[in-house]
């Protein structure tokens, strides 16, 4: 079995790119070369002859495109490139320094083929030597990519890249007979130089015959050794073959095994809710109703004649109707839910009446789906009244307030609420809290029917573009608003009110990067916090100095207030001054 064999060397330097040429120009001593036998440059601007040096060659071919070089970049590869000895002497792999001259011939234009099509003029020299034991290339390769610029790795950066480069020089020599060594093999790398030496070194010419022939011996057993290993390998690739056939076939049974058994299963569940399910006209017999002879759907009694039809109930005297054991005692007995379930404990068990208000209440589910929230009628005859209340009570800018109007998510209903609008983080209106604000003292607080209350929040947003970037917790809509005038947000932030203690979506809100929980300066909202820190660690606590974020807003602007009077009161002081001293100038 021949193998084909190709190794690389990074040159990073003029220095080592020299200290190559050396070798392969003969300039400098090869202690194992045949000086009679002469080298071919097969590949070249040059002849072998040619005193340009290779180092020039490669800097003029990386500077036909202008570019900074990297002080670590990788200026030429130098491949190896060979063939086990069997491949050029088949006839007597032993004979050092000889030769196939077909084989050799057809070896050298397979590589040359490869190199040509694989790396075309970035190879600036290829030369065959032939002075040594066994016939091995030496290829320049400039490592340019399709941007003209040094970039080896693209070529053989990593395992992949270089399994890549592998294949593809294996590939080129199958049609020669010459094969692949193991894929994924743990072999220790081989420097160039150091596999050159181990290849091409000559005989041991020191050697007596019987060392020779030990030497051969051992040879010998090391060839049956790996002929020995090679057919372990086969079997046992073989055997992880047929293994894994039987377990896609177990594997693929197991699946049949489970549908049956998840068939069985739903079988097993309707028989069982067939059986449980009482009967309406069982139902009726303990009721006391006879069953009509002429109509077999009728049973009758003194005040009823009920028509029963599987599940369903009408009483055509009465012109009412139902569905269900536990609706048609609650009608015949006149009584109320809990007292028809006990009934019907009493007469067909435990588990039938359960088992009734499973089937009854997954009707009901079944037949009232549930209805999109619809929000609070806006009446924008009432909106003034509210904004004012927002703006100058409440002290909110009248820009935000206004904004918030526009996009829908503040405005009034027709008793004079304000409308916050509650949404989830995906934008889906869930619900609206309400906030009365008709009179002094209004505390009312509420939500619109039909809210989903912990499916959806009220929240404003920074006018920052890109993902969020911090979350701040608030107790209330109002206090949301107030904190975000108080601190502006220098990157995409949400204002959320948790309604209290209500629920917070702690999944979504474990991927901000911030978040500030700022609860009212109260134990209750102290209590809060500490709580939900302990499920946000990335949290941050802020705390009012007020009683809450709104009153602390309507504090600072008071403040504000009063530094501007101060303000003006001083300058129209400064104004006064000069008018008195005019009038003392000219006094008698």
């Amino acid at each position: 079995m021949a193998y084909c064999i190709c190794r690389i060397a990074k040159l990073k330097s003029g220095g080592a790119i020299a200290a190559s040429e050396q070798h392969t120009l003969r300039t400098r001593e090869t202690p194992n070369a045949d000086l009679s036998k002469e080298n071919e440059r097969f590949i070249g601007k040059h002849p072998i002859y040619s005193t340009m040096p290779l180092a020039q060659e490669v800097f003029e071919r990386i500077g036909e495109q202008p570019q900074k070089i990297r002080s670590d970049a990788v200026l030429c590869v130098e491949m190896m490139l060979t063939a086990s000895p069997e491949y050029f002497r088949p006839d007597d792999e032993g004979r050092a320094g000889k030769w196939n001259k077909d084989q050799l011939e057809q070896w050298k234009q397979a590589n040359y083929k490869w190199l040509n099509e694989t790396y075309g003029d970035k190879i600036v020299r290829a030369e065959l030597h032939l002075d040594e034991s066994t016939p091995h290339i030496h290829a320049y390769f400039v490592p340019l990519d399709q941007n003209n610029k040094l970039n080896c790795k693209s070529y053989f950066g990593g395992r992949q890249k270089l399994r890549e480069f592998q294949d593809s020089y294996a590939e080129a020599m199958a049609p020669l007979g010459l094969e692949r060594g193991i894929k994924g093999s743990r072999a220790t790398h081989t420097q160039v130089k150091d596999y050159y030496a181990a290849v091409i070194k000559g005989p041991d010419e020191s050697l007596t015959p019987d060392e020779i022939q030990h030497q051969l011996a051992d040879r010998q057993i090391v060839l049956k050794k790996n002929e020995d290993l090679e057919r372990t390998v086969q079997s046992v690739a073989q055997r992880n073959e047929q293994l894994t056939q039987q377990l896609n076939q177990q594997q693929t049974q197991l699946e049949h095994y489970r549908q049956d058994a998840l068939s069985w299963k739903d079988k097993f569940q309707a028989l069982t809710t067939q059986l449980r399910q009482v009967p309406l006209t069982q139902v009726a017999h303990e009721l006391g109703l006879d069953p009509d002879p002429k109509d077999k759907h009728k049973w009758r009694n003194d005040q009823s004649v009920i028509n029963i039809t599987e599940q369903k109930f009408y009483d055509f005297k009465e012109m009412k109707g139902g569905g269900g054991a536990i609706d048609l005692v609650m009608y015949v007995e006149g009584c109320k839910f809990g007292e028809a379930v006990h009934w019907l404990k009493d007469r067909f068990g435990e588990a039938a009446a359960l088992e009734t208000i499973t089937q009854q209440t997954r009707q009901t589910i079944e037949e009232k789906p549930r209805q999109p929230f619809i929000p609070p009628v806006q009446d924008e005859t009432c909106w003034q009244s509210v904004r004012d209340y927002l703006t100058k009570e409440r002290m909110l800018p009248a820009a935000q307030i206004d904004a918030l109007h526009q996009q829908g998510l503040i405005y009034a209903d027709e008793n004079q609420n304000a409308v916050f609008i509650r949404r989830s983080l995906a934008g889906e209106t869930t619900g609206a809290s309400l906030r009365g604000t008709v009179g002094k003292s209004n505390q009312f607080k509420g939500l619109a029917p039909g809210t989903r209350r912990s499916q959806g929040w009220f929240y404003d947003e920074s006018n920052h573009a890109g993902p969020v970037q911090q979350v701040v917790l608030c107790e209330s809509a109002i206090d949301a608003m107030s904190y975000k005038t108080l601190h502006p947000a220098h990157e995409k932030t949400l204002y959320l009110s948790t309604d209290g203690a209500g629920y917070v979506p702690l999944e979504q809100l474990r991927a901000i990067p911030k978040i500030a929980i700022a609860f009212d300066n109260d134990p209750a909202g102290a209590e809060m916090a500490q709580r939900l820190k302990q499920d946000l660690p990335q949290a941050q606590i802020e705390t009012p100095q007020q009683k809450d974020w709104n009153v602390e807003l309507q504090e600072h602007w008071r403040q504000l207030q009063q530094q501007l009077m101060q303000q003006q009161q001083i300058r129209q002081k400064q104004e006064r001054q000069p008018e008195r001293k005019q009038d003392r100038g000219i006094s008698l």
